[in-house]
């Protein structure tokens, strides 16, 4: 007993320490609030170095989509894309931690640095013989519909701050996606393989409902209803259209448990565009810095106890993807209590305190849009249809927009058979 006494002592305590993370549910909706699947494809692609499953590689040619930014293992029933959860330590000590994450109703595909255990997919066979094509592609895939369980485990050490900045994190093929999320307060993590990182990384695809319902009325009013349980704390609405205006909403007080809230467009902040920008730099999110609209969504994170360097890095990481693209988009903070219900994580040793913000963004299509999609979908015109072919194969979302455009065209097919009938 001494012994261990004395090692215990040479060793000295575990200092108390904070555990900060950030990341992004993704999803995308009808206007009449229903999640739409085909989320699979990747927006931004991750270094080389990056960890996955064998399949879901970043970057891949897809065998399900035959898109580039896809998978080559074959998926389906994916609603919800996570994106980029980042975990910080923030402690005056070096230490040992186990981090577990589980996420309930999806596949943590990728991650850096190596795990050191977690969830394990069916394992591809080594032969296809005696299968077709799409047989051997439906034996391979992954529904996510019918539910799943994932899992992600890390051993690492926590570095002490002055090993810290000490630490080279460079990275040949490191992308600016990757670089952005580095904050100098936090600790620098080490694996048993010897990576080292500012944060713990991890993504993945999955099928759940984060919590929120958004429908828009044919009057384009928003209905936000609150179905997460839990109060969400912030809210910011923002709608772009390139070569037109920039429009947006906060609500500072989020929406209470239960609760519903509605955003008009006259409720708007508006700032049209500065038509002598050229196109192209506004459609690659490259136009007018809107210093606005930067302001109020830091200050949101913040308020959940982000620090303001992180909130900046979760800004500046996205800022392209969140505010330079076309469309409207509704970003909120999950609730603590549905986050960890989603994702729920163990750390031992467990901090003093722990913050997670994890940011809904929720892509919503206007009933307009909608029906100018179900037109152009329909449309002989060849440039139309080009244009149509050319956004459902290469567009980030432009699977979900095919199965809404074929569950307004099945809904309009049944209401006509349904009148002839009468």
């Amino acid at each position: 007993m001494k012994a261990i006494t004395a090692l215990l002592l040479l060793a000295g305590p575990v200092s108390a320490y904070e555990l900060h993370e950030w990341g992004t549910f993704t999803t995308v909706s009808g206007s009449d609030g229903v999640l739409l699947t085909g989320l699979e494809r990747e927006e931004a692609a991750l270094p080389i170095f990056a960890h996955s499953h064998l399949g879901l590689e970043n970057g891949n040619v897809s065998m399900s989509n035959g898109f580039g930014k896809g998978m080559s293992r074959p998926v389906a029933g994916v609603t919800v894309k996570m994106e980029t959860p980042v975990i910080y330590f923030h402690s005056d000590k070096a230490f040992d931690a186990t981090v577990k994450v589980g996420f309930e109703g999806g596949t943590i595909s990728q991650w850096y640095p190596e795990r050191s255990g977690g969830e394990v997919l069916p394992a591809i066979p080594d032969s296809s013989d005696g299968f077709t094509p799409a047989q051997w592609m439906e034996r391979i895939r992954v529904d996510f519909s019918k539910g799943w369980k994932g899992s992600i485990e890390w051993k690492a050490r926590v570095l002490s701050p002055a090993e810290s900045k000490d630490a080279i994190l460079f990275k040949p093929g490191q992308t600016q996606h990757w670089v952005q999320p580095r904050v100098p307060e936090a600790n620098v993590v080490q694996t048993p393989n010897g990576e080292k990182e500012g944060f713990l990384f991890y993504r993945g695809i999955g099928n759940f409902d984060p919590g929120l319902k958004i429908t828009v009325g044919n009057d384009d009013t928003i209905k936000l209803s609150n179905n997460t349980g839990s109060a969400i704390p912030f809210v910011f609405v923002y709608e772009k259209q390139l070569g037109s205006y920039t429009r947006w909403r906060t609500l500072k007080n989020g929406v209470d448990a239960g609760a519903a809230a509605e955003v008009k467009m006259t409720d708007f902040t508006v700032r049209n565009s500065d038509m002598n920008k050229p196109d192209a730099a506004e459609l690659f999110g490259h136009g007018e810095f809107n210093e606005a609209v930067y302001r109020d969504m830091v200050a949101g994170l913040k308020s959940t106890g982000l620090l303001e360097s992180e909130a900046r890095a979760m800004v500046e990481t996205w800022w392209t993807s969140y505010f330079g693209a076309n469309g409207l988009r509704v970003f909120w903070v999950v609730p603590e209590a549905k986050t960890a219900q989603i994702l729920p994580l163990e750390v031992t040793p467990a901090p003093e305190k722990q913050v997670r913000v994890i940011v809904g963004r929720s892509e919503v299509l206007r009933p307009s849009k909608e029906q100018g999609y179900l037109t152009m979908s329909k449309s002989t015109e060849e440039q139309q249809a080009l244009t149509w072919q050319s956004l459902v194969s290469t567009d980030r979302f432009g699977m979900a927009y095919k199965k809404r455009v074929e569950a307004l065209a099945a809904g309009s097919t049944e209401r006509k058979a349904t009148a002839a009938t009468r």
